[in-house]
């Protein structure tokens, strides 16, 4: 039994990845996110500035990957997040942040504040 939980221990540290990708419409379930070499989601979020790559460089490609992000990486519906976050894009002022993964209490939190703010004529946006 022992040596049952040490072995599964141990699987869940390997990388699931199957086959490669330039961004995640390349992949299917249960590998649906592009991730390029260092973990990061390649995700097309599009912004004032164009497709959000972080960590991309020179590289054009990545691996389809099963593995969710931690707090404060991309994400977007193909890159989740883990247990406890939820992938949000704050309101800002400047278009437009990328969406990441933030804790899913503070999101709450953020969803809440944002809705009661649209609908009282006294709640501005930020700059």
């Amino acid at each position: 039994f022992l040596q049952l939980i040490s072995v599964g221990a141990s699987l869940a540290g390997i990388r699931r990845a199957i086959g490669t990708c330039q961004h995640s419409n390349d992949c299917s379930s249960p590998a649906s996110c592009c991730r390029d070499n260092t973990g990061h989601a390649l995700v097309d979020q599009q912004g004032g500035f164009g497709p959000f790559r972080p960590g991309l460089g020179s590289q054009s490609s990545g691996t389809c990957s099963s593995d969710v992000g931690k707090e404060g990486d991309v994400c977007d519906y193909a890159c989740k997040c883990g247990a406890g976050l939820e992938c949000y894009r704050p309101v800002s002022g400047v278009c437009c942040p990328p969406m990441k993964c933030y804790n899913a209490t503070w999101v709450h939190h953020q969803k809440t504040y944002w809705s009661n703010c649209m609908s009282d004529p006294k709640c501005f946006l930020p700059p």
